[in-house]
């Protein structure tokens, strides 16, 4: 069984509120000769030619060298800096325009350069910040990713398309789910979900709405487990995902669309399997296979808004291992192999009929 890891965007602590300042900065033009190489950054179309640019990093400035030898050098600072989010996935189409934009963390400032335009522009940040990881992506439906980031008292959406911030004033302790920021509503554009205390709180970026729900006062979690990719997805055959909450003995499903939480119990520990959250009946929307310490499965229907017991009993036992799933009767839907770890006898499960059979 593969237990849930859950991934947040930890919140820094003395947080500041961050200030909305836009500076521009101008770059330096260099001749290809003119410049030790430096560090390989890595490589991406920055100009909207088709063709990639390679970034190297060359202490206080990064270099971007093109295919025809000629390269440009961008001033970083002589302090501490480095790409958000650490590495070079963070480079991405940050404005709508051909070639993708260079985000950097120079401590009091966000940077961004464009390289398309030789120029760059710094958003004023004070006290501790981070970039959400997963937060460089659409959130409004319009061409070029918004940056999401995070601070103690307000979550800050950075529009570079419009050389804007926006700021969500927070209160206590909040954790985005990272790997949770998916389209929520059907419409356009991702949404950010937040564990906030005893609250789920939704933000919208394209209507600027906040949206809050109380879940429980004791422990809960977003389920955003990468080993879990469908975690947040279509489970109800209606546009837009829906999120998982784990919480002791059940199971919550939330649609940000109707505002509903369902709730399924499952009265024992338990673990949903890795890669589980699938289509397993043939019908639109995903099911949530889950395992339980007693050795027992549950197949979570939302759709359908019940709960399917399958029981291990003299066929998997309560000591097995989940091998993979196939579409093993040629119906549509998943069946799921598993295996005995005391007798090393693989078994199938049907979800549709309920069915254990050895192989």
């Amino acid at each position: 069984m593969r237990f849930m890891s859950m991934r947040f965007t930890s919140i820094p602590a003395h947080v500041k509120r961050m200030g909305a300042a836009l500076a521009l900065v101008a770059c330096t033009w260099l001749p290809g000769a003119a410049f030790a190489q430096g560090i390989l950054m890595g490589s991406a179309d920055l100009d909207g030619d088709n063709v990639a640019e390679t970034v190297y990093n060359n202490g206080s400035y990064i270099t971007v060298k093109s295919t025809n030898g000629s390269s440009y050098n961008y001033q970083t600072t002589t302090g501490g800096w480095g790409l958000l989010n650490g590495d070079f996935s963070s480079v991405k189409d940050l404005d709508g325009t051909p070639g993708a934009e260079i985000p950097i963390n120079i401590g009091p400032a966000l940077k961004v350069i464009n390289h398309n335009t030789r120029s760059s522009y710094n958003y004023q940040m004070s006290g501790s910040w981070a970039a959400s990881p997963n937060g460089i992506t659409d959130l409004d439906g319009v061409a070029g990713n918004e940056i999401a980031i995070v601070a103690s008292d307000s979550l800050r959406i950075v529009h570079h398309r419009s050389r804007s911030t926006a700021s969500q004033p927070m209160s206590g302790t909040y954790a985005i789910a990272v790997y949770g920021i998916r389209d929520l509503d059907g419409q356009p554009g991702a949404e950010i979900p937040i564990a906030n205390g005893s609250a789920l709180r939704i933000y919208n970026y394209r209507t600027r709405s906040m949206s809050s729900l109380p879940v429980s006062s004791g422990s809960w979690a977003i389920c955003n487990d990468p080993g879990i990719p469908n975690c947040v997805s279509d489970m109800n055959g209606t546009p837009g995902a829906e999120l998982v909450l784990i919480l002791p003995n059940y199971i919550s499903v939330y649609s940000y669309v109707t505002g509903s939480m369902s709730n399924y119990s499952i009265n024992a520990q338990y673990a949903i399997l890795s890669d589980g959250v699938r289509d397993f009946n043939g019908t639109a929307g995903h099911e949530i296979a889950v395992a339980r310490n007693d050795g027992h499965i549950n197949i979570i229907y939302p759709r359908l808004g019940n709960v399917q017991l399958i029981n291990g009993s003299n066929t998997f036992g309560s000591w097995w291992s989940l091998l993979n799933y196939a579409n093993l009767d040629g119906v549509a839907g998943d069946e799921i192999r598993v295996r005995n770890n005391g007798t090393a006898r693989n078994y199938r499960i049907y979800p549709r009929s309920g069915s254990v059979v050895a192989e």
